[in-house]
């Protein structure tokens, strides 16, 4: 990524905007941009005002706005020591950071396996229970090979913890989503959570788009472009490439 956004500042007809959010997608192609140029510096060194606005017209927009990974709601789920599974691969990949030493991963995707993944690679002990009675994907058959227990047919229905999660109780589901045979105590130090993803409309809303609701994904994705947009990656619902790139 470094070495193509190098190339892309060294052409004389791009300009590369880092720091960079587009926050507003109005009438006639006009895309708003806000600039953080100091956040990120000491005050000794920041620029005189740290913002700029950018105002942006445009003959043609692509917007890539991606997807938010959904939760997955159990009793006492805001206990310190719950997270995201994307942003526990985040912190193990991208940081070398470990958040938890005896991890469950909660899915009902197989993206929730690669957090199990790097966790395993990274030396914690890991468990998987999956809301799915048959997991599916290769990412879930490279867990059951690395010798990660697996809970299919199973949910976490509570948390338990005091000043972080401690252990979660966990029980197996019916096909009607009833609950079904008797809880079971898994301690850990960690709960990571995957429930899919959400892509990212907002701006192509803003643009005039209207959103269409996509029953396999269970998801709304862009609907017919309104103005001269079109949308690429997860934000149109190609989830795929988020789970190959964060196993990168």
């Amino acid at each position: 990524v470094a070495k193509a956004l190098a190339e892309l500042a060294a052409m004389p007809e791009v300009t590369l905007l880092p720091r960079t959010t587009a926050f507003g997608y109005q009438d006639h192609d006009l895309v708003t941009l806000v600039e953080r140029r100091g956040d990120h510096l000491p005050a000794r060194q920041a620029p005189v005002f740290r913002e700029r606005l950018w105002r942006v017209r445009a003959k043609q927009v692509v917007l890539a706005t991606g997807a938010h990974e959904r939760p997955l709601v159990f009793g006492n789920n805001d206990l310190p020591g719950v997270m995201l599974a994307g942003a526990v691969s985040t912190y193990v990949r991208r940081y070398a950071v470990l958040p938890g030493r005896n991890a469950v991963v909660f899915t009902n995707n197989d993206a929730g396996y690669d957090a199990a993944l790097a966790l395993r690679e990274a030396g914690a002990s890991v468990k998987v229970v999956d809301a799915r009675a048959v997991p599916r994907g290769t990412l879930s058959q490279r867990a059951g090979s690395a010798g990660i227990e697996i809970l299919p047919g199973h949910v976490i229905t509570e948390a338990r913890g005091g000043k972080r999660v401690a252990s979660v109780l966990v029980q197996g589901i019916d096909a009607q989503d009833r609950l079904t045979g008797s809880p079971r105590t898994l301690a850990c130090d960690l709960v990571a959570v995957s429930g899919g993803f959400s892509p990212v409309i907002h701006l192509q809303s803003q643009a005039g788009s209207k959103a269409v609701w996509d029953e396999p994904r269970a998801a709304f994705l862009p609907g017919k472009p309104a103005q001269s947009e079109r949308s690429a990656g997860a934000c149109q619902g190609a989830l795929s490439i988020m789970r190959r790139v964060s196993a990168c």
